[in-house]
């Protein structure tokens, strides 16, 4: 199982996981790597269903030669983020954006 495959794993379960609760699973080099992936990618997820919420805002997947885009913006805070989303992951976040709308 690639790492991604774990991230989308953690993502997925509605039972979020805690490094001090499961410190056996998140030890080592790939377990850390892990964890630190997992929150990444779900403080991402966060981050976009508070900007779908808001007025103005938006966020959007775009297919693009190098890859997978997630695009937040919000022109009231001059605020835009693009990050590059991995294809392991790019069916939850499409999943997620569609929950959003």
């Amino acid at each position: 199982m690639s790492v991604f495959d774990q991230v989308l794993a953690l993502l997925q379960d509605p039972d979020p996981p805690s490094r001090n609760r499961h410190f056996a699973r998140f030890a080592g080099q790939r377990g850390g790597r892990v964890h630190r992936l997992y929150q990444l990618y779900r403080s991402l997820a966060q981050e976009a269903a508070r900007l779908a919420a808001r007025p103005g805002a938006g966020v959007s997947l775009r297919h693009e030669r190098d890859g997978l885009w997630l695009e937040l913006h919000d022109p009231d805070l001059s605020y835009r983020r693009r990050c590059l989303v991995p294809p392991e992951l790019g069916p939850y976040f499409s999943q997620r954006l569609a929950e959003l709308r």
